[in-house]
């Protein structure tokens, strides 16, 4: 098992969240829908994709622009435009242009730790959220998304191009599935979908490590075993920040009403509330296991402490009679007479090594030792 534990991998986690507020300071006395990205600045290229489709072909084109997809989305077919990347102001300031979005709708966009929420604005519905990822190290990896639904077309802004939509990507060139026979309300549904799909599986990640570090309290627990502890505790911390407002935001979906989603599409929304709910009640398992682990490593550490004053106690006992002794017999003193006598030498020892046998008889019968 100790080679086991040796081998496992809990990796420090980038909480850039919990630490860049100083980025908001930016917007402090700003007017309302003032764009201004929050997240982590970078000087990429942001990339541009638009898939176009329906039952029996499909389009699909990348760029760096706008201007490089143009004439490719249809008012005829579904269409799925996809930005990764919104340091671009500019480009996301173009897109809210070309669909007619609201002015807080881009700034939500650009504020990456913005709370998952639903807004229904008639003819588009917009909805953000927190997608979550382990990567190949095993770090959980986290990224601001947000979508807006039209009648025809589903826009998605992320951060970074990683994702975890490759399987609706292989489902739509494919045409694997009924994806391609529904609209773009479906699709919408899909993305949401996958997301939360994949919060079982950080969980999962997160269950194996507290699994793990459970055992490792109970063998060998070290400040580095605490380091963890503390460590998975964030993620569980971030995760419910997330995730908790999120049933909110599906139960807000459910309730709207808008003529954006049919009626069988509202029944898969019905699902991904109940997944919601089901990934809520894991997290909160899994922070009251965390806990416990966190109070047996604090009493098994504290328990450790006891037997080493314990140890230390009685070593401390056991020499100081001898110490008495030795001390009294070690003074100056001309007129004492048992430093004349022959046998005091070893008679002292006797007396020594008899008071330690003695006191440890003692000790042990008295289940101290």
């Amino acid at each position: 098992m100790r080679n086991k534990l040796s081998k496992v991998l809990i990796p420090k986690v980038n909480f850039r969240k919990f630490t860049e507020f100083a980025s908001f300071k930016e917007t402090i006395g700003q007017a309302p829908g003032t764009l201004i990205y929050t997240g982590n600045k970078n000087e990429t290229d942001v990339q541009v994709e638009i898939y176009t489709y329906n039952k029996e072909e499909i389009q699909k084109k990348g760029g760096k622009s706008l201007t490089e997809i143009a004439g490719v989305s249809s008012e005829n077919r579904v269409n799925w435009l996809n930005i990764d990347g919104l340091h671009n102001i500019k480009l996301i300031n173009e897109v809210g242009k070309t669909y007619g979005l609201n002015s807080l709708v881009l700034e939500d966009i650009l504020h990456v730790d913005q709370r998952p929420k639903m807004e229904d604005f008639g003819d588009y519905m917009f909805f953000t959220i927190k997608m979550f990822y382990n990567n190949p190290t095993g770090e959980l990896e986290f990224e601001h998304i947000s979508f807006v639904l039209t009648n025809k077309s589903v826009i998605s802004f992320q951060e970074r191009p990683k994702d975890v939509f490759d399987l609706i990507r292989d489902r739509l060139t494919n045409s694997y599935g009924k994806i391609r026979e529904k609209g773009a309300d479906y699709l919408f549904y899909r993305f949401i979908d996958t997301i939360i799909d994949h919060y079982f599986i950080v969980l999962d990640k997160i269950a194996e490590k507290i699994e793990l570090l459970e055992d490792e309290v109970m063998e060998n627990a070290t400040t580095k075993t605490l380091q963890k502890l503390q460590g998975v505790r964030k993620e569980l911390i971030y995760l419910r920040r997330s995730i908790y407002p999120l049933r909110e935001s599906i139960n807000t979906i459910l309730k709207s009403e808008s003529p954006l989603l049919n009626a069988d599409t509202e029944r898969y929304f019905m699902d991904i509330y109940d997944h919601t709910i089901q990934v809520i009640e894991s997290l909160e398992t899994y922070r009251d296991l965390q806990s416990g682990i966190m109070d047996l490593y604090m009493n098994t550490a504290s328990n450790r402490m006891n037997e080493i004053m314990k140890v230390l106690t009685i070593m401390s006992s056991i020499f100081i009679p001898l110490t008495f002794i030795a001390g009294i017999y070690g003074m100056n003193f001309q007129h004492m007479p048992e430093l004349g006598y022959t046998w005091a030498y070893p008679a002292v020892w006797i007396l020594m090594v008899g008071l330690v046998i003695f006191m440890l008889i003692l000790f042990k019968k008295r289940k101290w030792l």
